[in-house]
């Protein structure tokens, strides 16, 4: 694939998602509209992946596809790499898109269907399009009904602003996530920090703005020196002398 299901163009808008996760109805709602703006194939794409994915991740009867892994977690892994990426590849991406394709393996019907709002508020406008309009002398010729609107303009110094807040939340959110997680080793919890750190060197600094908030994540054990058992000897050692025998 050249590029992801989701599209290189619209990859800081599903992050920006990321930080409404802990609101199931509210980030359902926004995937519904950021989907729209898929192109055709690749939602259609998307929806047959999706089903696939979450039909396997739940079926009992499948025997283990790994040894290491669960099913589901092989899934998130083979595929969120082919849903979501930035053009960069920047190195922390696999660990936001399976955030995101976690999400959506739970909530893919609802995500891929249309807003109910939406639907009928279209619905609405074209029923009064197709409407027999009776004009009256005097009325306004040109009045029509105004399309639905779900949005407002803003300008270009706000929208960057919610641009960089919006990718800024998820990301400091999954810091935190790395830094509290008492299961991963301390190894792969610095190796994860340093690749963060060197992807996101603002979001981190603002995390540990200095060394000693960092330490503190990796506090330092008492390592107790083997105690070495000394042999005092009353007299030095002296080697083994033969002496003569005399025979009486």
């Amino acid at each position: 694939m050249k590029e992801p299901l989701l599209t290189f163009q619209f990859f800081d808008i599903f992050v920006s998602v990321l930080g409404l996760l802990q609101k199931e109805t509210l980030a359902i709602e926004a995937l519904q509209v950021c989907c729209l703006l898929l192109p055709p194939e690749n939602r259609r794409q998307l929806q047959l992946l999706m089903t696939m994915m979450a039909r396997i991740s739940t079926n009992k009867d499948l025997p283990p596809l790994c040894d290491t892994v669960g099913t589901r977690t092989l899934m998130v892994q083979t595929f969120s790499h082919s849903i979501l990426c930035s053009k960069d590849e920047v190195d922390l991406d696999e660990l936001l898109a399976a955030k995101l394709v976690s999400f959506l393996i739970d909530n893919y019907q609802k995500i891929l269907n249309i807003p109910c709002a939406l639907k009928a508020a279209i619905e609405e406008h074209v029923s009064h399009l197709q409407r027999v309009q009776i004009k009256y002398p005097g009325a306004d010729t040109d009045a029509t009904m105004p399309a639905p609107s779900f949005c407002h303009q803003i300008s270009i110094d706000e929208f960057e602003y919610q641009r960089t807040n919006g990718c800024q939340e998820p990301l400091a959110s999954l810091l935190e996530e790395i830094a509290k997680d008492a299961e991963m080793s301390i190894k792969e919890k610095k190796k994860k920090l340093k690749r963060f750190q060197k992807s996101y060197p603002d979001v981190y600094k603002e995390r540990f703005p200095t060394p000693e908030s960092e330490a503190v994540l990796f506090p330092e054990k008492n390592k107790r020196k083997p105690t070495l058992l000394m042999w005092a000897f009353k007299k030095p050692f002296q080697p083994f002398q033969r002496t003569r025998s005399f025979r009486m």
